[in-house]
């Protein structure tokens, strides 16, 4: 059975992509609650919700294979 592991690179840079999109999200949240303009806003806000489902998509993609190798060991 072949194994998946991440090398120490793949690691940390999936880490910074976590990062990029939780602050990502956290800035963009920032600016919607500051905007005046109903149609910016929505769009702030949609923009929002986009980089905190990719930061669940790749979290939970990661515990699913962190659990998945466990279960082969």
């Amino acid at each position: 059975m072949q194994s998946h592991s991440l090398s120490t690179k793949d690691a940390m840079y999936l880490e910074d992509i976590l990062a990029w999109n939780l602050l990502a999200a956290k800035k963009i949240h920032f600016a919607a609650t500051q905007c005046q303009t109903p149609q910016v806003k929505e769009e702030l806000e949609a923009a929002c919700r986009m980089h905190s489902t990719h930061y669940e998509m790749i979290t939970n993609f990661l515990a699913s294979n962190t659990q998945s190798s466990a279960q082969m060991q």
